[in-house]
This record gives C-alpha cells, sequence and structure tokens, in this order.
C-alpha cells in the first residue's frame, strides 16, 4: 500500500470522529441555551395559559352588554352561591341574580367592592341580563340618601308616614324592615329604636335596626306604688302594678322613688326581651297604717300629730307606731302625749278639762269593731253633749229637726258628734248646743246656738267659712 492511498484512509476515518465532535458541541450550545432560557419560557407560558380565560371572561362581563336595569334594595346575600336579591322599587318584584369575580361591583364613589361588603338594605342601581339572570353592573346609588343613628321616629301607620324631626317621608308596604338577621314589619318599630334609614327623594325604602328595643316588667311593686321609675334617658313614669316599660337595648341604671325613699338597681335591656325586675328589698317596705278616729271635746280644739296640725273632721291616717299627740283649746287644759298605734282601726277620745278645774286631760283608746264610715254615723238614740256633759236634761223633738244650710260643704259637729256634711238635718234637740263647722283649707268656727222647744223646724244658716292663709 503507498502512502497515498494510506493518507486517503486516515482521512476517512477521521471524518466520522470530527462530525461527532461537531455534534456534540452542537447539542451542548443547545443545552446550555435551554438552561438558562426554558424557565422563564415556560412561567411566561404558564401566565399566558392561565390569563387567557379570564381576560376573555374580562372582556365579556366588564362590557356594558346589559339589557335590563332597575334602582332596587339588596335584601340577600348568598356569598358562596354568588347570589344577590334584590327588590326593584319601581315595580315591587323581587330577583336574585348571579353575580362573578368579573361583575362590576363599586360603591357610590367608583371604588371597587365585594358582594359581601354591600350591607342588606343598602339601595343600588344595578343592569343585568334578563334571560341568563346574570348581573353585569351594580353601583350603590348616588340618587339614594342614608340617614345613620336615627332615634325618636315617629310612624302614621294609617297614612303610611315616617317622621324624622321635622320632615316627613311616605312608605309602602315594600319597605324593607331588617331587626338582626330577620325582616320585620312596621308595627315592630318602637321610638326608642337607634335606625339607619335609606330613601329617595320622599319616599322610606329600607330601615335597619341599629340598637333595638326589650321590655321591663316591674313586679313587688307595693313599696313604691304611686311613686315614679326612670330607666337610662326613658321619660319618668309613674309605677302601677304589672308595670311594663319599653327601652332601648343596653345597660342602664332603673331609679324608683315614692317621695320618701329612691333606690337604684342596673339592668341589662336584651333586644326583643323581656327583663323582670323586682323592687323587693330596693327600699323600705311599705308602712303600715290604721285610720284613727278622734272624738275631740271640746269641739274645735286644734290636734297636732308629730307637729303637724291635723284636721280630724274625717278619720286620720296614721303609720303603726309612736306618736306625739298635742290637742289645746283656749280656756282649757292643753293634752300632750304619746300614742302608739298598733291596731287596724282605733278611735281615740280626748276630753279636755277646763284650765280652772286645774284636773288633766281625759283619753281613752278603743278599737273599733265596725267600719271607719259606720263608727263616723251617729247613734240617733243618743242625745249629742249628754256623755260629754254627764247631763241627761236634754229631750228630743221627734216631729221635728235642724236643718244646717250653711256654710256649705263642711263636716257639722254638734257637742262634739258627728251629724253629717252640710246642707245636713238631724233630730231636733232642745236645749243649748255648741255646733262646730270644719272643712280641709279653711278655718274651723264654732256658735253656741239656743234651740227652743217651740214646735217647728229650725233652720241653722251660718257664715261661710274662711280660707286658711
Amino acid at each position: 500500500m503507498d502512502k497515498q492511498e494510506v493518507k486517503k484512509r486516515n482521512r476517512i476515518n477521521k471524518r466520522p470522529i470530527t462530525s461527532l465532535l461537531i455534534g456534540l458541541a452542537f447539542l451542548s450550545i443547545i443545552f446550555l441555551t435551554m438552561m438558562f432560557s426554558s424557565p422563564k419560557d415556560a412561567v411566561q407560558g404558564k401566565k399566558s395559559r392561565g390569563n387567557a380565560p379570564r381576560e376573555k371572561e374580562q372582556e365579556k362581563l366588564t362590557s356594558e352588554d346589559y339589557d335590563s336595569e332597575m334602582m332596587a334594595v339588596v335584601t340577600g346575600m348568598d356569598t358562596e352561591k354568588r347570589e344577590i336579591t334584590l327588590l326593584d322599587v319601581d315595580t315591587g318584584e323581587t330577583i336574585i341574580l348571579a353575580y362573578t369575580g368579573g361583575s362590576d361591583i363599586t360603591d357610590k364613589y367608583g371604588q371597587a367592592v365585594t358582594a359581601g361588603q354591600i350591607p342588606i338594605g343598602t339601595m343600588v342601581d344595578a343592569g343585568y341580563r334578563k334571560d341568563s339572570l346574570k348581573l353585569m353592573k351594580m353601583r350603590i346609588s348616588k340618587k339614594a340618601w342614608e340617614y345613620i343613628d336615627v332615634s325618636n321616629l315617629s310612624i302614621d301607620r294609617d297614612m303610611k308616614i315616617m317622621k324624622v324631626g321635622p320632615k316627613k317621608y311616605k312608605y309602602t308596604d315594600d319597605i324593607v324592615i331588617l331587626d338582626g338577621e330577620n325582616f320585620i314589619s312596621v308595627d315592630g318599630l318602637k321610638e326608642q329604636d337607634l335606625l339607619t334609614l335609606r330613601g329617595e327623594n320622599e319616599v322610606i325604602w329600607s330601615v335597619t335596626v341599629n340598637k333595638g328595643h326589650g321590655t321591663v316588667r316591674l313586679i313587688d311593686t307595693e313599696g313604691f306604688l304611686g311613686g315614679h321609675v326612670t330607666v337610662g334617658y326613658e321619660a319618668m313614669q309613674e309605677i302601677a302594678e304589672n308595670m311594663v316599660i319599653t327601652v332601648r337595648e343596653g345597660n342602664y341604671n332603673l331609679t324608683v322613688e315614692n317621695g320618701k325613699y329612691s333606690a337604684t338597681k342596673n339592668v341589662t335591656i336584651t333586644r326583643n326581651e323581656e327583663t323582670v325586675v323586682s323592687l323587693e328589698g330596693l327600699g323600705q317596705m311599705p308602712e303600715k297604717t290604721s285610720r284613727i278616729t278622734f272624738d275631740i271635746s271640746p269641739f274645735g280644739a286644734d290636734l297636732f300629730i308629730d307637729d303637724e296640725l291635723t284636721s280630724y273632721a274625717n278619720p286620720v291616717e296614721m303609720t303603726y307606731g309612736e306618736h306625739e299627740i298635742v290637742v289645746s283649746l283656749g280656756g282649757y287644759t292643753t293634752y300632750r302625749g304619746k300614742l302608739t298605734i298598733k291596731e287596724a282601726d282605733q278611735t281615740v277620745k280626748i276630753t279636755l278639762p277646763e284650765a280652772s278645774s286645774k284636773k288633766d286631760a281625759d283619753v281613752v283608746v278603743t278599737e273599733n269593731e265596725n267600719s271607719p264610715e259606720e263608727t263616723g254615723q251617729k247613734d240617733r238614740n243618743t242625745k249629742p253633749g249628754s256623755e260629754q256633759n254627764g247631763n241627761d236634761g236634754y229631750s228630743i223633738d221627734e216631729d221635728h229637726f235642724i236643718y244646717v244650710q250653711n256654710p256649705l260643704n263642711a263636716s257639722v259637729y254638734l257637742n262634739g258628734e258627728y251629724m253629717g256634711t252640710s246642707p245636713v238635718g238631724f233630730e231636733k234637740i232642745i236645749g243649748s248646743h255648741v255646733i262646730t263647722f270644719i272643712r280641709d283649707g279653711y278655718e274651723v268656727k264654732s256658735y253656741t246656738i239656743e234651740v227652743e222647744d217651740d214646735g217647728l223646724d229650725t233652720f241653722l244658716s251660718m257664715p261661710d267659712l274662711e280660707p286658711i292663709e
């Protein structure tokens, strides 16, 4: 084999090796290129694939391609089903619309919000597709007004008018009223409630109860009957049996008083619930009282009970226990003593002796067997004055009467015995008598009269009583 042939073979053997080296270098370049470029391209490709449907959906949902519009009140929101319930204020119809992440939902200033951020009762302007019931666009209405924390709302249910301060608004049967999680009627609202009102022009379309009301029932009120109760900021009311008071929910001081004593208790009022409050133990329990009939001779004497001038024309209501008693009249010995009341009804008979006699007053206390009204009536078989004077010398003209015509409306006493309220008539008793007239708010007047045995009726007309200044 010559040299040329050997060289030729060597060139033939070297060609595959060269081709292999070239191929390996090319593959290395491709591999390195993919290492530095493929992660970025892969992420971008992934993003593109993920955005493609969203961009398509966004293009579909944010367009103005809706065929129906309405001003409505939001009456329901289901964020799981992505559905919103609206009340069309023009038609009164309720419609449920489906919304998506691409639905254009904004506040009244055009800022994007989620559907769940719009409270029930809010008034909105909505655009939707009638065929598919898809919500395309919704904005809190700029045409609607909103009043927050309104109190003392007055309602004319017959005229369907709500009054906020001096301004009057109408409402319809479609009004939406939300109390907590429940829808209620207009009858469920009270002036104590704290409300948010929403409407358009002169019409209220929705009411939200921010703070509702509960009730307070008072029991064990015996010690405070006729007194007054105040709960929080509510006006003072007179206490009565089985009393129920409507109060705004919250924590308040309940104060009761009856003129003699008062007490305060903290109470918590829960919305739409009744809170029972017992007044037992809050203050002094009612004092036991007795009706005391005073039989004082000579009549016209002044009676002081615990240093207070007291009229005794009618039985006097006194509390159980010890009381200071003073009876005085010019020319007679003054009586000073203590009277202990421990019976339901008693008669206290006090006879003052003349000052010149230097005797002590005679006091007799007896328990009444009959009612005060009966004990105040004169026994017609008793001659007035006979017991006090120890004189049975009076005679009665059973065929004639003494008629007292004036002063009017005064309690009439003959020799200390109650005869009735003028004008009044009673049996004619012959002789000399002291007749006394007593009327609350007027000065007591006594006169000495002489009744003659003339076979005629006797008529007495005395001057009017003078008011106490």
